[in-house]
């Protein structure tokens, strides 16, 4: 008995390491090997089978679909009707200056994206942007698979500016919270107030949790 129960608590130990280290591992493995994978589009919705990877609780996920960021199917208003494509944002403390965005964007690969449906700058309502991150040591600086790494140290009272049609709008965060994929009130639309929220995955490197950095227009 007194070998039992070592052998068991061993045993119990590295099947707890290797459920936590083997997602993260695989994702590192893939951005050394492919450093443009096939990972997350939110917002397409392909005319070819979709890539797959495997996540914490060891299912396979579709993540070229919006529906498995937050597990559920989000209604929303039409893509927004706009000939503007692009618009910039900056987050000065850390260092995030004049990162691109498109609009009603669909690749995360190539940019940040503005959430179809939602709003777009300096209108009322709550305009979501979705960035990519990976694991720490990939970051560098301006790539698009981790251009919102630095957003994890996101603090209360930040300065978040964006540029849009030629007109800068200041925006103060004002909450920071981390939520499950069924979470999906943080899409939600409140035209009472201008609101911004910026979405990336937590852990760094996973994708088991959405980071949520809540901001209202200052000006």
């Amino acid at each position: 008995m007194r070998r039992v129960i070592p052998l068991f608590l061993l045993f119990a130990g590295i099947s707890i390491l290797g459920s936590v280290l083997l997602p993260v591992g695989g994702h590192a493995l893939e951005f050394f090997l492919f450093p443009s994978p096939e990972l997350l589009d939110p917002t397409r919705v392909s005319a070819y089978p979709a890539p797959v990877v495997v996540t914490s609780l060891g299912t396979a996920s579709d993540f070229t679909s919006a529906s498995n960021w937050f597990n559920s199917t989000v209604s929303l208003p039409p893509a927004a009707v706009t000939p503007i494509t692009f618009f910039t944002l900056s987050v000065p403390r850390l260092k995030m200056q004049n990162v691109p965005v498109q609009i009603n964007g669909s690749d995360l690969k190539k940019n940040a994206i503005h959430y179809p449906g939602t709003s777009l700058p300096g209108d009322y309502g709550n305009t979501v942007i979705f960035g990519h991150s990976a694991l720490p040591q990939f970051y560098r600086p301006g790539n698009p698979l981790t251009i919102f790494n630095p957003l994890i140290k996101a603090k209360i009272g930040d300065d978040i500016h964006i540029s849009y049609d030629s007109v800068s709008y200041h925006y103060s965060v004002r909450s920071i919270t981390e939520v499950k994929p069924s979470q999906i009130e943080v899409l939600a639309q409140n035209f009472s107030r201008h609101e911004l929220t910026l979405i990336t995955c937590t852990p760094l490197g996973t994708y088991w949790l959405r980071f949520v950095v809540r901001a209202e227009l200052v000006k």
